[in-house]
């Protein structure tokens, strides 16, 4: 009777880690810590909860609220990088409660792996894209050999990529349970999308109003725009890749407006964040988005008028009230279509490609003088130069074969979820040609698994490698 009882309680708890409400407590912590400041305390309760869905759950699914969102905890008042360089993290009983939350989420991951059989899953037959994962690996990890500019930190940065390009990756798509369907995985997913949005989106109201130093003259200071986890740039990608995950919800989930209301409101906060990157890639995607919208889902014709009516109110709102958008968005206009550096950020790279052109000049040796953001390299601010520049010929064209391979994925048996998932993807991937995104570590988290969720649909409908 105690063995029944018990098995009772362990599938209750299994359910409420595998449904909606979980999500929704761990959204509401990072939340709660990242606004208040008393972050320390907050993912306390955040990693034993996790630790507790590593511990009970067959599937990974409970588990990707953590993996997107655990970095939206860092609150702007002890962030230990811009804008404060705080060190609340590493003094006091903080460096201890943290050990600890390290230490559980370590030990859950490897429970998790190890219960779930994770790793032996992994084969050629059964794991797709690992060859072409693991050249691509190979590359960074050889980045900046015999270039004469190697050092250790090279290495060191390599294998943090690989852990989310290839172990993450892993973990997730051998993750999934057998009653995990793509379908169901890719709706669960847009939902935990819209909470990532609405958490950013709240830290950024909050920032605007206790913030000294964010409106100057009625204009958004855009080095202001900064949370505890990320400058503006990658506050605004981390939105804009948001915005198709969470249309998709819009098309399969409960509650179609209540997604295009997220959605809409990330593309507003990707705006708002000052960066031009965002600007043009945001609203190439939120405009996708809305034409996507008006021919699928339940909510299409209804969607057509709203469409028509929100295009008639955007511009009379623009004529109207000009004056003040131009003034609050005067950054965008005082630098217009300048390269803010990049050209020589750009000839650098290219500089160190031709002194090192087999395996580059490394991750920490590229020739460029830029600010450095935490222990991140200076970088090219573009995919392809920063592929020559720090990886070399080897470099580019393992991360060519890699992109050749997951873009097969993407466009055998196109459908919605691919169509949607992989929106994300190129929006992450256009706006990182400008950027340093794809090795920026945080977006990356919501590549890896919306690109699994796509491994996984391409392997239902048989048209796996």
């Amino acid at each position: 009777m105690k063995s029944l009882i018990k098995d009772v309680d362990k599938d209750k708890i299994r359910e409420f880690y595998s449904g909606r409400i979980y999500p929704l407590i761990i959204a509401f912590l990072v939340t709660l810590g990242a606004v208040t400041g008393f972050e320390v305390m907050t993912l306390t309760v955040h990693a034993v909860l996790l630790f507790g869905a590593l511990l009970l759950s067959d599937s990974i699914k409970p588990v990707l609220i953590s993996i997107v969102t655990f970095v939206y905890q860092v609150s702007v008042k002890n962030s230990p990088q811009y804008p404060n360089y705080s060190d609340y993290y590493l003094t006091g009983w903080r460096v201890y409660v943290l050990s600890f939350v390290i230490a559980i989420i370590f030990a859950g991951l490897v429970i998790f792996s190890v219960r779930n059989k994770i790793f032996s899953k992994v084969s050629l037959k059964t794991t797709p894209l690992l060859i072409p994962t693991l050249i691509f690996c190979v590359s960074m990890l050889t980045s900046g050999l015999f270039s004469g500019e190697w050092v250790f930190k090279n290495l060191i940065f390599g294998v943090a990529n690989c852990l989310i390009y290839l172990l993450v990756f892993l973990l997730v798509y051998h993750g999934f349970s057998k009653n995990d369907t793509s379908s169901e995985l890719a709706s669960y997913f847009s939902y935990i999308a819209a909470l990532a949005g609405i958490i950013i989106s709240v830290q950024i109201i909050h920032l605007m109003l206790t913030a000294d130093n964010v409106f100057i003259d009625g204009s958004i200071n855009k080095v202001a725009m900064a949370l505890g986890w990320g400058i503006w740039n990658l506050v605004a990608v981390s939105l804009a890749i948001l915005i198709p995950l969470i249309f998709y919800g819009m098309y399969t989930n409960k509650y179609p407006w209540f997604y295009f209301a997220v959605a809409t409101v990330c593309y507003v906060m990707s705006v708002l964040t000052m960066s031009r990157n965002a600007l043009v890639f945001s609203t190439l995607t939120y405009g996708a988005c809305v034409i996507i919208s008006c021919f699928v889902g339940r909510t299409r014709k209804a969607f057509r008028i709203i469409t028509l009516a929100g295009i008639v109110g955007i511009i009379v709102f623009a004529i109207v009230f000009w004056d003040k958008i131009y003034m609050l968005l005067g950054d965008y206009f005082e630098r217009g279509f300048s390269d803010n550096g990049r050209f020589d950020l750009w000839r650098g790279a290219f500089s160190s490609f031709l002194g090192a052109p087999i395996f580059g000049a490394g991750f920490y040796g590229l020739d460029i003088d830029y600010g450095q953001f935490g222990f991140l390299p200076h970088m090219a601010h573009q995919t392809v130069l920063q592929l020559l520049g720090s990886m070399g010929i080897f470099g580019i064209c393992a991360y060519g074969y890699y992109r050749y391979k997951t873009c097969l994925f993407v466009f055998r048996k196109p459908n919605l979820l691919k169509t949607m998932l992989a929106l994300s993807i190129l929006t992450l991937l256009c706006e990182s040609m400008l950027d340093n995104f794809i090795f920026n570590f945080y977006p990356v988290f919501y590549y890896v698994v919306a690109l699994a969720i796509i491994c996984k649909n391409v392997f239902e409908e048989g048209a796996g490698e």
